[in-house]
C-alpha cells in the first residue's frame, strides 16, 4: 500500500514538472528579453535615463511589457514585443522610448504594420490616457488595428467610431474629416444610429461621406430626427421627417437643424448686396473706360463742327 502511494506521488511530481517545464521556459525567455531591453533602454537614453527613473525603471518597463506580451499571445508575442520596442529604442527618440511606460505590451504586436515614419504619431496615440485600454476592449485583431489607425488620424474620435459602429466605423475612420466624425459620435447620436433600419443606417452613412462639408445634426432638438446636411442642404433625413428635396436649414450651434424661414426672394436680396460688391470692380473700371472714350469723340466731333462753320482756322493760315 505504502509502495504504490510513493509510486503514485512519484508519478505525480514527474507529470507536475512536465508541465511546469513550458511554463518556466517562458518566464526565463521574458527575463532575458526584459534584460536586453532594459540595457537598450538605458544605452538609448543615455544621461536622460536619470529622468526616466534609472536602470531600476528600465527593468521594471522592459519586464512588464514582456509579461503582458507572452501573457497576451504567448511566447510569438513575446518576440513580437521585443522587435517593436527594438525599433522605438532605435529610433534614438526620447518622447517615444518615455510613452513604453504608458503602453501595454499587448499592443506592441499592433504596431508591426506601422511604418518608420508613422511609428512616432503611432505609439504617441497608444500612450494618450485611456486609448490603449479602449483598444484593446475590442473584439478582434482586425477592429483593434482599424481603431489604432483611426485614432492616430483622427485623435478623440477614431477609437470611438470603431467602438461604436465596428467594421463600418473602421471605414469610416479612413474617410471622414474630423468635423465629420464628431457630427455621428456626438451626445446620443450612436444610439440613434444604431437603432436606425440596416437600410436607413447605411444610406445615412453613405450620405455622410459623399460630401467633406456633410454633417449628422438632429432635427430642431437634440434628440430630434436625425438629418444629414451639406452647405445648408439636407441631404438625407429619416422616413419619420416630412422635407421636400434640398430644402434648406439653418445650423444652430448645438448641433441641431432647424428650417430655414426665408423665401427665395428674401435670399435674393440677401444675395444682391454681395453680387453688388463682386461686380463693383469691374463695372466702376468699365464704366471710366466708356467715359474716357465718349469724351475723346465728343471733342473730335465738336472740332469737326466748328471746323465747318468756320470759326477753327488751320494752323498754317496762322502761321503765314
Amino acid at each position: 500500500m505504502r509502495h504504490q502511494f510513493r509510486t503514485g506521488m512519484v508519478h505525480f511530481l514527474v507529470a507536475g514538472s512536465v508541465i511546469l517545464m513550458p511554463a518556466r521556459s517562458l518566464r526565463a525567455q521574458e527575463a532575458e528579453l526584459a534584460s536586453t531591453l532594459s540595457r537598450e533602454i538605458m544605452e538609448a537614453l543615455g544621461t536622460d535615463a536619470a529622468e526616466f527613473g534609472g536602470e531600476e525603471a528600465a527593468e521594471q518597463t522592459a519586464n512588464r511589457l514582456m509579461v503582458e506580451a507572452t501573457e497576451s499571445a504567448g511566447k510569438a508575442g513575446g518576440q513580437i514585443a521585443k522587435e517593436q520596442v527594438g525599433r522605438i529604442v532605435a529610433s534614438r527618440n526620447e518622447a517615444l522610448i518615455f510613452d513604453l511606460k504608458s503602453i501595454s505590451g499587448k499592443s506592441l504586436p499592433l504596431l508591426e504594420d506601422v511604418g518608420d515614419d508613422a511609428l512616432p504619431a503611432t505609439v504617441s496615440t497608444l500612450a494618450r490616457p485611456g486609448v490603449d485600454e479602449g483598444i484593446q476592449s475590442l473584439g478582434s485583431p482586425a477592429l483593434r488595428r482599424a481603431a489604432l489607425e483611426g485614432e492616430t488620424r483622427l485623435p478623440g474620435a477614431g477609437l470611438k467610431l470603431v467602438e461604436h459602429y465596428g467594421d463600418e466605423g473602421a471605414q469610416l475612420a479612413t474617410k471622414l474629416n474630423e468635423d465629420q466624425a464628431n457630427s455621428i459620435i456626438a451626445a446620443l447620436r450612436p444610439n440613434a444610429v444604431n437603432s436606425l433600419p440596416p437600410a436607413d443606417r447605411s444610406a445615412l452613412l453613405n450620405a455622410l461621406v459623399s460630401r467633406p462639408g456633410a454633417r449628422v445634426f438632429n432635427f430642431v432638438g437634440v434628440t430630434g430626427p436625425l438629418v444629414v446636411v451639406a452647405s445648408g442642404i439636407v441631404i438625407w433625413h429619416a422616413i419619420d421627417l416630412t422635407l421636400s428635396p434640398d430644402e434648406r436649414v439653418t445650423e444652430r450651434p448645438d448641433g441641431t437643424v432647424v428650417r430655414e424661414t426665408t423665401g427665395l426672394g428674401s435670399r435674393a436680396v440677401g444675395v444682391l448686396p454681395a453680387v453688388v460688391r463682386q461686380l463693383s470692380t469691374p463695372l466702376s473700371r468699365t464704366g471710366v473706360a466708356l467715359a474716357a472714350g465718349a469724351s475723346v469723340v465728343a471733342v473730335f466731333v465738336f472740332w469737326r463742327r466748328e471746323k465747318r462753320r468756320g470759326f477753327v482756322r488751320p494752323v498754317r493760315r496762322e502761321m503765314d
